[in-house]
């Protein structure tokens, strides 16, 4: 399985040694908002604003699965501009086999 994010690089994203977080969608909160992911401390901002402080994140509990949101889903939420990484995970028998990044700004 193929799974494309684009990631924004938040100024708070060096202090977190993080990439940056993740444009995503919750498939279980059915609606289309954009949401944007921290992977590497679990943590998720329910605006571009709010991206990176740690008081704002949001406080909920998932179920299921995160989903990549889409470029056109993305350009339509006057996000695009946001985007500074595109990072391409690979994923076989349930494992992270390749993980690829490539910088845009």
């Amino acid at each position: 399985m193929r799974l494309v994010y684009f990631v924004y690089q938040d100024t708070n994203a060096y202090e977190r040694q993080s990439d940056g977080v993740e444009f995503c969608k919750i498939p279980e909160f059915h609606n289309d908002k954009i949401y944007f992911y921290c992977d590497e401390y679990s943590m998720f901002w329910d605006s571009i604003d709010k991206v990176g402080n740690p008081n704002d994140c949001c406080n909920f509990s998932l179920k299921s699965s995160i989903v990549p949101a889409t470029l056109l889903e993305i350009s339509n939420n006057d996000l695009i501009s946001y985007i500074d990484t595109v990072k391409e995970y690979i994923i076989e028998n349930n494992k992270l086999s390749k993980l690829t990044y490539i910088h845009i700004k």
